[in-house]
């Protein structure tokens, strides 16, 4: 695992590869639950 940085969003990991170009230098990770729909959201990466 020593090419992801671990995060944790809502009691959740999440790994995301040490080489990703963020915009601004930021990476926003969000979680979203309605009722049996879960999303995880990432946004800022530049491709």
């Amino acid at each position: 695992m020593e090419d992801y940085d671990e995060y944790k969003v809502s009691d959740i990991n999440v790994y995301v590869r040490c080489d990703i170009k963020a915009k601004n230098d930021e990476l926003k990770i969000k979680y979203s639950k309605i009722l049996w729909n879960e999303k995880l959201t990432v946004e800022g990466m530049l491709f």
